[in-house]
C-alpha cells in the first residue's frame, strides 16, 4: 500500500501513533451516539435519525483519519493504481460475497422473505450515500491510514492482520460482543486489507465494503435483522430460526454462512498475494 523504497518509520512511533488512533477512533464510536442523543437530534425514525445517527459517528472518523494522516506524513486518501478499474472489482467482489453468504442462509432455511415496506428511491438514493461516507470513513481511518503507517515500520505482512484485529476490535466500543461476529469482521478487514495492499490505494476496499453493506442494507434488506432499516430496500428478507445461520438480531453478522463466504474470498487471495503484501 505504500510506495516501494519508502522511508521506514520507528516501529515504536508507528505503534504509538496507530494505538493512539484505535483509543481516539473508539472514543467517537462509544462516546459520539450517547452525546448526540442528549442533544435530541437523534430521535427521528426513518430516513433523518439513521443519516442523523450515522454521520454523527463517521464524519468524524473520517476528518480525524485526514488529520491524523497529514500528522504522520500518510496520503489518507490515495486511491492507488488503476482507481476505476479496482473499485469495479471490488464491487463485484463484495456483492457476490453477500450473494454467496446470502446463498447458504437460503440453503440452511433461514432466508425468508419479509413484510416489506413502500419503496422511495429518493430514501434509497440517501441510503446509499450514508452508506458510501459511513464505509469510506472506515476504510480512510483504517486501510488508508492505520495499515500504510505500520506497513512503513513492519511490512504489510504484519499490517495487514494487526490492522483487521484493531478493525474488529473497534466495533467492540460499537457494542459487538458476540465472537463468531468478531471473528467476521476480523476476515472482513483482512479482505478490506488485503484489496487495499493489493491496489495500493483505497479504490477496491471501498468498492467491496460498500457493495456488501450497501446490498445487505438496501438491496436485500437483511440489516436490520428482522424488519427494513429506516431507507427500505429494493425487496425484503430477513433471516430467522438458526442463530448460527443468521436467524438472530445481528443475522449475517454473527453466522457462518458469512465466515464461510468471506474465507472464500480471502484465503485465494492470500495465497496470490504472499509476495505482493511483503512489498506493500
Amino acid at each position: 500500500m505504500t510506495a516501494p523504497g519508502a522511508v521506514k518509520r520507528s516501529p515504536t512511533r508507528a505503534a504509538t501513533a496507530a494505538v493512539a488512533g484505535l483509543v481516539v477512533a473508539a472514543l467517537i464510536v462509544g462516546l459520539a451516539p450517547p452525546l448526540i442523543a442528549g442533544t435530541g437530534l437523534i430521535g427521528a425514525d426513518g430516513v433523518d435519525g439513521e443519516t442523523v445517527f450515522t454521520l454523527a459517528i463517521f464524519v468524524p472518523l473520517l476528518v480525524v483519519a485526514i488529520v491524523g494522516g497529514r500528522l504522520t506524513g500518510i496520503a489518507t486518501l490515495k486511491m492507488g493504481t488503476g482507481p476505476g478499474a479496482r473499485l469495479a472489482q471490488g464491487l463485484a467482489i463484495g456483492f457476490a460475497g453477500l450473494l454467496i453468504a446470502a446463498g447458504f442462509a437460503a440453503i440452511s432455511g433461514t432466508l425468508v422473505r419479509g413484510a416489506g415496506a413502500p419503496l422511495s428511491v429518493v430514501s434509497l438514493a440517501i441510503g446509499a450515500v450514508v452508506v458510501l461516507v459511513q464505509v469510506t470513513a472506515e476504510e480512510a481511518y483504517f486501510r488508508g491510514w492505520l495499515q500504510p503507517l505500520l506497513a512503513t515500520a513492519w511490512g504489510g505482512r504484519v499490517a495487514v492482520p494487526v490492522v483487521a484485529i484493531g478493525f474488529a476490535l473497534l466495533h467492540v466500543a460499537g457494542g459487538v460482543r458476540g465472537p463468531l461476529e468478531l471473528l467476521n469482521l476480523l476476515i472482513g478487514g483482512l479482505l478490506f486489507g488485503l484489496l487495499a495492499a493489493r491496489g495500493r490505494g483505497l479504490a477496491g476496499a471501498i468498492g467491496a465494503h460498500a457493495a456488501w453493506n450497501g446490498a445487505e442494507q438496501l438491496a436485500l434488506g437483511l440489516d436490520p435483522n428482522p424488519g427494513i432499516g429506516g431507507y427500505g430496500a429494493l425487496v425484503d428478507y430477513d433471516l430467522v430460526g438458526k442463530a448460527l445461520w443468521g436467524g438472530s438480531d445481528a443475522g449475517l453478522n454473527a453466522s457462518v454462512a458469512m465466515t464461510i463466504s468471506l474465507l472464500a474470498l480471502v484465503v485465494p487471495m492470500v495465497l496470490l498475494m504472499r509476495r505482493r503484501i511483503a512489498r506493500a
